[in-house]
């Protein structure tokens, strides 16, 4: 799975969104999720944060599951470049709390820090780890 992941840093960070968001979106349950999150308050995140959020979750998915990896194979691939205009960070991490199948609440307290709990961890491995800082990392931020 290697050249899968060494393809999907040479990504810009607009395409590496663009095939995260292209890829939950090829999830036929996936709009009625998206749907719930309209007017969701999310923190801010900009190019980059979304960018490397994206990549950590595809590197995850390709490490994980063969299938996921062989949509982003053929979405890579594609001649025409599918686009996708999500239009807002809510939807970057909406894709990716719904491609990973892992419940992350995430709350504010009463002092405006946010408190972000992982349910339901997947399997210990590298991938799966560096995403899961980078939640955090983002959630840090933001408070």
């Amino acid at each position: 799975m290697q050249p899968l992941v060494n393809q999907l840093t040479t990504q810009s960070d607009r395409e590496a969104v663009q095939l995260l968001q292209l890829l939950a979106q090829s999830d036929i349950d996936y709009p009625q999720q998206a749907q719930v999150l309209t007017g969701v308050a999310e923190p801010i995140l900009n190019v980059q944060q979304q960018a490397g959020l994206a990549r950590a979750t595809l590197a995850a998915l390709a490490e994980q599951d063969p299938q996921q990896a062989e949509t982003m194979q053929v979405l890579l691939n594609s001649a025409a470049p599918q686009r996708f205009d999500g239009g807002t960070a809510v939807f970057t991490l909406a894709a990716v709390v719904w491609l990973l199948r892992t419940h992350i609440r995430i709350k504010r307290n009463e002092n405006g820090q946010w408190t972000v709990l992982i349910e339901n961890k997947p399997p210990k491995n590298s991938s799966f780890d560096q995403l899961i800082e980078k939640i955090k990392e983002i959630f840090e931020q933001t408070s």
